[in-house]
């Protein structure tokens, strides 16, 4: 089983970061939160502060010539702190390709949608009620250069749809459902249970004593 020392990309309030944050403190994941990044000021930058975690930093576009500058300033940022597994977790924006190109180690994303549908979108759940769906859900997949949610789904995780649903009430059960969903794929990958063959990923279930 190998530590994974993750480097958490975020954009918002945080709750990716307070899930790994739980995890990685009670002993469940082998991990440790060294990095956290984001390109705004926002109340995760705070939360990750408070907790201790290594690197902490804000990389506002407006610092920098382009896109594709500042996401190799991050990615190389990582780096020296010895990050070997990154995840975008409520980050706002794509990656550039500088940002893939200066980083080796595996970069996964979770969208609140059962990709490919209601793919590339801001906001996911307002679309999918419109819609009319009755099952949404969240996906856990590899991120990939320029989009948000193209890249190799590693797994999905359904959530009925109910008719009395609204956008806040769908998204309360998604974070809900992230906050457990995510550490099992991270532990799958501490494991080394994740099998990547081109756009295909396997999931190897854990073996079990006689």
């Amino acid at each position: 089983m190998s530590k994974l020392r993750i480097g958490l990309l975020v954009s918002g309030r945080g709750s990716v970061l307070k899930t790994l944050l739980r995890v990685c403190g009670d002993g469940s994941l082998p991990g440790e939160v060294v990095a956290v990044a984001s390109n705004r000021e926002c109340p995760a930058l705070g939360l990750a502060r408070e907790a201790g975690v290594g690197r902490v930093s804000s990389y506002p576009i407006n610092d920098y010539a382009s896109r594709a500058e500042r996401d190799a300033h991050i990615a190389a940022d990582l780096s020296a702190s010895d990050v070997n597994f990154v995840v975008v977790g409520g980050y706002s924006e794509a990656l550039e390709p500088s940002f893939f190109d200066a980083t080796p180690c595996d970069i996964i994303s979770m969208y609140p949608s059962l990709l490919p549908a209601f793919g590339e979108l801001d906001e996911a759940i307002g679309p999918a009620l419109d819609a009319g769906v009755k099952t949404i859900g969240v996906t856990i997949h590899f991120r990939t250069p320029l989009s948000v949610s193209a890249g190799p789904i590693i797994a999905q995780e359904p959530l009925p749809v109910d008719v009395d649903d609204t956008v806040e009430s769908v998204t309360a059960r998604v974070i809900a459902l992230e906050s457990k969903f995510l550490p099992r794929a991270l532990r799958a990958f501490s494991e080394g249970r994740v099998v990547r063959t081109g756009s295909r990923v396997q999931l190897i279930e854990p073996t079990t004593d006689a």
